[in-house]
């Protein structure tokens, strides 16, 4: 028992002590928030809701092209859009509903694949996220960082979905923000997009 408290206090140490020092391990540390289920030390990790304003805006863009498989929360709201002053609250709006999904992910243990069932999602549009996987997500570094300029870093990682048993090879834009690197931006976004668009293409 010593031994394994001693493993899992050495665990946490390393955790913190070499927090985001490199790009990789802005990586590594971002998984840690994940198992621990620290879903504020994620965001400071990652700009989550720069990336999931990003990922909102190209789901907004591609909603005529999935020909009818929206969820239908979301096909009704975009029937209701009539100028651009619209669009750009429910925008705003999906981007807030997806972080606080992403939150609960976290908070829940859901993403750590332990999860405490005793804490219910929400949000105002949580129907919306009934088919997402809430398994278990691994991020996992695929090759080395490249410098892109000053402060600026490009990194392959993979993000494995245990709920879907997919594999999502992202490749992330990190920015040195003193005194940690911080995941940016999913540089492939569109790849990703295609990704999910063809699972589901496959399902039907």
């Amino acid at each position: 028992m010593r031994g394994i408290l001693c493993l899992i206090l050495l665990l946490s140490i390393s955790c913190a002590a070499f927090a985001a020092s490199t790009p990789e391990q802005a990586v590594r540390d971002a998984q840690c928030a994940i198992d621990a289920r620290d879903a504020d030390r994620f965001d400071q990790i990652v700009d989550t809701r720069r990336i999931l304003d990003a990922a909102t805006l190209l789901l907004l863009a591609e909603a005529d092209k999935t020909n009818g498989r929206l969820p239908p929360i979301l096909a009704l709201m975009l029937s209701s859009v009539k100028d651009s002053q619209a669009l750009a609250s429910l925008r705003a709006l999906i981007t807030r509903e997806t972080h606080t999904f992403v939150r609960y992910g976290v908070l829940s243990g859901h993403f750590a694949g332990k999860p405490d069932r005793s804490i219910r999602p929400g949000g105002l549009l949580a129907p919306l996220f009934s088919d997402v996987s809430l398994g278990r997500k691994e991020l996992r570094v695929a090759g080395p960082s490249a410098p892109t300029g000053q402060d600026q870093a490009l990194l392959p990682v993979e993000l494995k979905d245990d709920g879907n048993g997919n594999i999502y090879p992202l490749l992330l834009r990190l920015q040195w923000t003193s005194p940690d690197w911080r995941i940016m931006e999913i540089v492939n976004l569109p790849d990703i997009w295609n990704q999910i668009q063809a699972e589901a293409e496959a399902q039907r």
